[in-house]
């Protein structure tokens, strides 16, 4: 059997060499300054290097992502300080107009950078809506519920959904439970204001509890190669009617500025049937998916990676979906207490 332990001889040289190490690596730290790579010029470059290498948008937005190369990369050096350099990759993300393309400094001194469009609030207020529900039922937290429905008068029923971030089977659950609850309704107003996001899978499972029938809705690929043109193969989303109960009577799908991400998504597929009419304001207009990257200064950003369409390859990146019928509401009007945009909705589902 080896023994081992180390001679002590073989110890101090061991411990004599590890010192010289460290002494030599102490020195480099001192006369090198900040690690290598870390500089304003290498993080520059390694976030224009990513979206050239990852950004699914180019094509959709026009945007040359070489000429904002030539006109970035000469203000950049390595005296500039960092606040000076996260104003400066702010204002090159800035050209993006992405609503999921953002930046974050973490402490010592947080900042954070989004790229997309800033819409006012104060269009949508749902302790209103709620006063005007003559039932209500939550799911989910009583405090902050993730879904709210119930019956507006006239005996429509009313489903207002707080985001779409749980997995599919949450909604599949929920829905065994409210679909059995508006069998009797004449028609219904589902709220998708304000649905920042979520799973598009979740999306997709929700939709197929009002699909009378197949349909594709949306297409997306994914940037997968150093080339701008490099992309997978696309990717077919389909409607697809749920075996369990389903609702076929005429639906209303209200939408905002605010209805972003997988809520477009959702609305996308919704707005394929025929039973259905969205109402209301163009949605927010950011759609890929956005997985994150890390700066060598350690700050995060993110990087839209697909490029999503409708079944007939029209991308409302950047601008939003329309909807079928323009209704608007002013914070004024709301706080006076009058959402017309609901308004609107029951009229038109009265037939009105």
């Amino acid at each position: 059997m080896k023994n081992s332990k180390i001679s002590n001889s073989r110890y101090f040289k061991a411990v004599l060499l590890m010192g010289m190490i460290g002494m030599l690596l102490s020195c480099n730290d001192l006369m090198l300054g900040e690690e290598p790579g870390n500089t304003p010029t290498r993080n520059f470059q390694v976030m224009w290097n990513e979206f050239d290498r990852m950004y699914a948008l180019f094509e959709v937005k026009n945007i040359d992502w070489d000429e904002v190369y030539a006109e970035y990369e000469p203000r950049v050096n390595d005296n500039i300080s960092s606040n000076e350099l996260f104003d400066l990759l702010s204002e090159m993300l800035g050209v993006l107009n992405d609503g999921h393309v953002w930046m974050v400094k973490p402490e010592p001194g947080f900042r954070r950078y989004d790229s997309g469009p800033v819409y006012p609030e104060g269009d949508f207020n749902l302790a209103l809506v709620r006063s005007k529900l003559v039932e209500e039922m939550l799911i989910g937290n009583a405090s902050a519920p993730d879904i709210i429905y119930g019956k507006l008068e006239g005996n429509l029923g009313y489903i207002y959904l707080e985001n779409l971030g749980q997995m599919p089977g949450f909604y599949q659950e929920a829905m065994d439970v409210i679909m059995p609850y508006m069998k009797g309704t004449l028609g219904l107003v589902i709220d998708a204001r304000g649905i920042e996001g979520g799973d598009d899978r979740s999306s997709q499972a929700l939709a197929g509890y009002f699909a009378k029938k197949s349909l594709t809705y949306m297409v997306t690929k994914f940037r997968n190669g150093p080339g701008r043109q490099d992309f997978t193969s696309p990717i077919i989303w389909n409607t697809t009617p749920s075996s369990r109960d389903h609702y076929d009577k005429d639906v209303a799908v209200l939408t905002n500025r605010h209805t972003g991400s997988a809520g477009e998504t959702f609305v996308l597929a919704m707005k394929t049937m025929d039973h259905v009419k969205v109402i209301g304001d163009y949605t927010f207009g950011a759609f890929s998916d956005n997985p994150k990257r890390e700066l060598p200064n350690g700050w995060i950003y993110s990087i839209s990676t697909g490029d999503f369409r409708d079944a007939s390859g029209v991308s409302f990146e950047g601008t939003g979906i329309p909807p079928q019928q323009v209704v608007l509401n002013t914070r004024e009007e709301i706080e006076a207490g009058l959402d017309r945009v609901l308004e609107a909705a029951i009229l038109e589902l009265k037939g009105i």
